[in-house]
């Protein structure tokens, strides 16, 4: 199995919650980021504009829409630049993912998303976030701290716990 993803949303799969637009991306995000976490050699193709992840996304990146296409193609353009991947190749996840984790630190994740509604929203802060020892806090899929309770504003978007 290939699945296609764009640049930025290496920087969202680690981060993810189980936060959305609506039930269809949801699902389509909780499947995919869950495949991904079980199978980590899956083979990655670079996409340019939607994604597998995006496709059923309501916004269509124009006038009112979360996600800005010149935002995002900026973002994507940055991403590929700074964990060295190419638009139309393909990957093994746990290769990027070992690439982003060496190469993304809070301080670069914020400079690159902090204007992205995730971010503001407080969604994704703590995805690149190391402890006092420097060694990167890990968060397990679909679960959120106490700290980002605290500070999401949830307007817009929907939290569906993973079904028992």
């Amino acid at each position: 199995m290939t699945i296609g993803l764009r640049p930025h949303h290496f920087l969202c799969l680690p981060g993810y919650k189980g936060y959305n637009y609506n039930q269809t991306q949801k699902t389509s995000w909780d499947n995919i980021s869950k495949y991904l976490n079980e199978h980590p050699d899956t083979d990655i193709l670079i996409l340019s504009g939607k994604d597998d992840l995006c496709k059923k996304c309501p916004n269509d990146g124009t006038g009112t829409a979360i996600c800005k296409d010149d935002n995002v193609n900026k973002l994507d353009e940055k991403v590929k630049n700074l964990i060295g991947i190419e638009t139309g190749k393909t990957y093994k996840y746990s290769d990027i993912l070992n690439k982003v984790k060496s190469t993304i630190t809070e301080d670069i994740h914020k400079n690159l998303c902090k204007t992205c509604a995730w971010w503001q929203k407080g969604l994704c802060r703590d995805t690149f976030k190391h402890d006092s020892n420097n060694v990167a806090v890990q968060k397990p899929f679909l679960t959120m701290t106490t700290n980002a309770k605290k500070e999401i504003n949830i307007k817009g978007i929907k939290y569906v716990p993973k079904a028992a």
